[in-house]
């Protein structure tokens, strides 16, 4: 307990500077500031709403909950943590103080109905460990912690086990406050660091690579294809060699083609469930900054790999029922995330969710899963310009990304559907072929219509451009990650590497199904 009259009763203005604070002191009770400090009317009542402030100051969800943090439009104003930290960091040499009898009348009316006199060593622990554990901690898990590990050591924060350090406690705040991106964590490792960022931009460019390689070989054989079956010449034999070749690689890239719309499929799919159990049906910023980016990327370049196979007549009914499915479960996270994604368009909006984002990603289990940052005297001092952007690309490319793939989507089907009826209209069943119905659907279910002839090729042309300009869209999106400072470059872990290799299998068969082509015979036959 505190045994001296030099020490202060209370402090003000903690973590606001470095400089000296402004404080009562017990050998100087009638000063202004004192008075300042504990008015005739006690507001003590406004902080420790139990009546117990001893009590109160121990509850670390109460100390640094922030009605911010769960509800960025809502009434709160972001002051309540504020309050109540500066007192709590104070109860410790109040109660002190109190107990030997050592405030003057006025004081002792002020803080007596909310502090006893009669306090346990065991209680002014618990106080002390709440205000000063959690800025501990925060340091502990901030991505540059060596800033501000000898200011908020428990060395520093702590004048004994039972008071804590004022002069220390402002410090410490002072440094976690003024940090900006350095006194923060890193996102959710599971869902945005490097390697999973990364293998979504991998997503995206293969898409685009796979596109590209089907334009090339539709124009090669068109420049190659023989104008008539009778080869003549030998000029139009070797035509014909080459477009057999041709074939065999067009054949071996469609097949990577497929593998990789099937790997796609499993892992957004994998994603937008797994999305579904991470707090999505909450508003919350930092989540939906997070997860809105991988629910648009399970369906742009999903639909995208799914309009080149039914180009390329490889869209069976499993492969469908597949990209449906992947559709459906990230058309679920989207809008589920969107339609709790409130416009951040005035100022005051603007600032609420710019403080529910930085508290959300630094909120830790030692501060009771709130975040110290909230008891920043003037708020955490960072620019809101980056969260706006990303809220306005939010708000406005994703309903086009999800809109015109869809839309891609619908019609594919709607025109595979036709075609099928058409065809089942047209020729039906013939009993007289020799061949049974359930035969004759078996069949009918592995038939693929392509869109390689009339307005079926310009209009598959015409949404490749489209879905190519909706690739940029989706990678701009991608980037909210790193506009708001949100992984570490340099953290590659197990489950990084997972991530970029999940698009390895496809390419190790494209390669394998390429090299055995080159293989002598006789390399094949010895086998």
């Amino acid at each position: 307990m505190v045994n001296f009259s030099g020490e202060p009763i209370f402090c003000n203005g903690i973590g606001n500077s470095t400089t000296e604070l402004r404080c009562c002191y017990a050998n100087n009770q009638d000063s202004s500031l004192c008075r300042e400090i504990f008015p005739t009317d006690s507001k003590l009542g406004e902080v420790c709403q139990s009546g117990d402030c001893i009590a109160d100051c121990q509850k670390s969800g109460r100390l640094y909950g922030s009605l911010l943090q769960d509800d960025p439009f809502g009434i709160g104003n972001g002051q309540g943590p504020i309050h109540r930290y500066l007192t709590c960091v104070n109860v410790p040499a109040i109660a002190s103080y109190s107990s030997q009898n050592m405030l003057n009348s006025n004081i002792s009316s002020y803080v007596e109905p909310f502090i006893s006199p009669n306090t346990t060593d065991e209680e002014l622990k618990g106080v002390t460990s709440t205000v000063t554990a959690c800025l501990t901690q925060t340091c502990k898990k901030s991505r540059n912690s060596p800033k501000c590990d000898q200011q908020c050591s428990a060395v520093n924060l702590l004048t004994n086990n039972t008071t804590p350090n004022v002069q220390g406690i402002n410090d410490c705040l002072y440094t976690l406050c003024t940090g900006r991106y350095e006194s923060l964590p890193y996102a959710d490792a599971d869902v945005i660091v490097i390697g999973v960022f990364s293998s979504y931009i991998m997503q995206c460019g293969f898409v685009f690579l796979l596109w590209a390689g089907l334009l090339a070989f539709e124009v090669f054989q068109r420049k190659w294809k023989p104008n008539s079956p009778v080869w003549s010449t030998p000029d139009e034999a070797e035509k014909a060699t080459k477009e057999t070749k041709a074939r065999k690689h067009q054949n071996a890239f469609i097949k990577l083609l497929l593998e990789f719309h099937k790997a796609q499929c499993y892992f957004s799919g994998t994603l937008q469930i797994a999305s579904l159990s991470y707090g999505v049906f909450e508003t919350d910023i930092l989540v939906t900054f997070m997860l809105i980016p991988l629910a648009t990327n399970g369906v742009l370049p999903v639909i995208f790999t799914y309009l080149l196979l039914v180009h390329c007549g490889r869209a069976t009914v499993d492969v469908r029922l597949l990209t449906i499915t992947c559709w459906i479960l990230s058309t679920i996270v989207y809008w589920i995330l969107y339609t709790n994604l409130i416009p951040i368009d005035s100022n005051v909006n603007k600032t609420h969710a710019y403080q529910q984002f930085m508290y959300k990603l630094s909120a830790i289990p030692a501060c009771g899963n709130n975040s110290a940052l909230a008891v920043c005297p003037n708020n955490l001092a960072l620019t809101k310009e980056p969260l706006d952007k990303a809220s306005r690309k939010v708000r406005n490319l994703t309903p086009i990304i999800w809109v015109f793939s869809t839309f891609v989507l619908l019609s594919v089907l709607g025109f595979q559907g036709f075609r099928r009826f058409y065809k089942r209209k047209s020729h039906g069943y013939s009993i007289a072929s020799n061949k049974s119905e359930q035969e004759a659907q078996n069949e009918d279910s592995n038939q693929t219509y392509t869109l390689r002839s009339g307005y079926s090729s310009a209009l598959y042309w015409l949404a490749s451009i489209c879905f190519l300009a909706g690739i940029g869209m989706q990678l701009s999106l991608l980037a909210i990650g790193t506009s708001l400072n949100m992984m570490d470059r340099k953290h590659w872990s197990f489950g990084q590497i997972v991530a970029i290799t999940i698009w390895v299998p496809p390419v190790i068969g494209y390669v394998y199904d390429e090299v055995i082509g080159f293989v002598p015979k006789w390399v094949s036959s010895s086998d």
